[in-house]
């Protein structure tokens, strides 16, 4: 559930010193070096935008290929996405592991095929990978190289500008054949990277990426199908913002040889990492992220960043067939929290997109290919009394529409622990599908810093009909 916040004291006691005499030079305490710090050890996360450059080939393969090019687009347009990784540092050699998605803004339309009078599209949607870096570190200044492997998620249109046969495939005048395709393949890139604040870092970055060549089924809406070889790559170059966990600003002083005079500290958290994976009627979706606090801990109230990726599978009825979907998307928002003795609030906005396929081609879905927005959300979590509480969340986007709003309230039934039963209600949609919840939860489950949520009940959908949910929700400061 976000926008708990957990509340973490302990204490640091130490025995007095019994002074005997005074003191000499010989017996005063030495001050150890100062220890260099690891300066970029740790996890880090962060959003990046930019241009990106693709060729594509079409190579004719239907009914039998014959080696013709059929067309050669090259897509170009803005990028945007989220980065998140973790580096270690030995010395001046830094190795790391980083996962990265980006929504690509490019889109071609040019004449293809040679008959018809065709008019396609090539609309490269997003590219993902999982790559290894290896870099040199000056002080606040990284350089490094990556690689490793990637997929790429197109979507191609074709539409027919006269009647024409080839094949034993006909296309007449506005028949509009549609092609999904995700493919693997590897990427290698570079860049450079500054530590501007103790934990903020800024970077540029090139990459280049090869996939594997593949044919792509295009389904027509009346039912006609043909195959297309299609090869591509894919260069972008991106500027990207990194925030950086527990990153020191300074080396730590030496430990003191006497022992200090027994004080309270309580423990700072500014993280909160959450995930959440929610079942419902042919339908399953997940959902990862972090609220971060830079200037102040998750206790005290200040300016709040928040970012997540979420991605889903999906099944719906309709003319006869059944529709299977995938979608992704990630968000970058920006706002502030408010933290009292009993209540956390965060009000936060930004920017997000979604990319929704669907196969085979669904004419009266709206909620196909990537989508931008902006996006607003706010959560609220109350404990009116100590035997009780209450949290809600809502938020929506531009993108398609899409909203999503839910209220919990709940009584602690463990007597002290802060283990809450109650209630669950939501609602959620897009311009595809509306839905409505209704259930129970068992929230606040600790296990030690970890917090598990649980949810479930009945569900209403416009499109599937009703069914049943089941929610769980994990988090956990540091």
């Amino acid at each position: 559930m976000v926008g708990r916040r957990l509340w973490r004291v302990g204490f640091l006691t130490a025995l007095p010193m019994l002074m005997f005499g005074k003191a000499t030079a010989a017996e005063l305490p030495i001050a150890a070096p100062p220890v260099p710090v690891p300066l970029w050890t740790g996890f880090y996360a962060g959003p990046s935008v930019g241009g990106s450059y693709s060729q594509k080939t079409f190579i004719d393969n239907f009914p039998t290929p014959d080696g013709a090019i059929d067309a050669t687009p090259h897509p170009a347009g803005l990028v945007g996405g989220l980065q998140a990784g973790y580096n270690y540092q030995i010395d001046s050699l830094l190795v790391g592991i980083e996962g990265d998605f980006t929504w690509l803004g490019a889109r071609s339309q040019f004449s293809c095929f040679s008959f018809g009078a065709q008019t396609c599209t090539a609309d490269p949607e997003w590219i993902g990978s999982i790559v290894g870096r290896v870099g040199a570190v000056f002080g606040p200044v990284l350089i490094y190289g990556k690689g490793g492997p990637a997929w790429v998620s197109d979507t191609y249109t074709d539409v027919a500008a006269k009647q024409a046969v080839s094949g034993g495939v006909q296309s007449l005048p506005g028949d509009l054949f549609v092609g999904h395709d995700i493919r693997p393949g590897w990427t290698v890139g570079g860049g450079i990277e500054y530590m501007f604040l103790p934990s903020w870092s800024i970077r540029l970055e090139y990459d280049y990426a090869q996939f594997r060549d593949r044919s792509v089924d295009f389904y027509g809406d009346d039912g006609g199908f043909f195959t297309e070889l299609i090869k591509q790559n894919l260069q972008m170059a991106t500027v990207g913002v990194n925030y950086h966990f527990g990153v020191p600003g300074v080396a730590p002083a030496p430990a003191p040889i006497i022992a200090e005079a027994p004080h309270e500290h309580e423990q700072q958290d500014h993280v909160l990492a959450f995930a959440t994976l929610d079942v419902g009627k042919w339908s399953v979706d997940g959902v990862t992220g972090a609220l971060i606090a830079p200037s102040t801990d998750l206790d005290t109230s200040g300016v709040r960043y928040w970012i997540a990726a979420g991605a889903g599978g999906y099944k719906y009825p309709g003319q006869g067939t059944l529709f299977n979907g995938v979608y992704t998307t990630g968000e970058a928002l920006a706002g502030y929290g408010f933290e009292g003795d009993n209540y956390s609030i965060n009000v936060l906005a930004g920017l997000n997109a979604i990319n929704d396929m669907v196969n085979p081609h669904d004419p009266d879905n709206k909620v196909v290919g990537t989508e931008g927005g902006v996006k607003v959300r706010a959560d609220a979590y109350l404990t009116p009394t100590p035997e009780t509480m209450t949290y809600g969340e809502a938020e929506y986007s531009t993108a398609f529409s899409t909203y999503y709003a839910s209220q919990r309230v709940g009584y602690d039934v463990t007597n002290g622990n802060k283990i809450y039963v109650g209630p669950i209600a939501s609602i959620l949609g897009d311009e595809r599908f509306n839905q409505w919840r209704v259930g129970g939860h068992i929230s606040n489950v600790q296990v030690g810093k970890l917090e598990l949520d649980f949810s479930a009940g009945y569900a209403n959908d416009s499109v599937v009909g009703a069914g049943a949910f089941g929610t769980v929700e994990a988090s956990m400061p540091f």
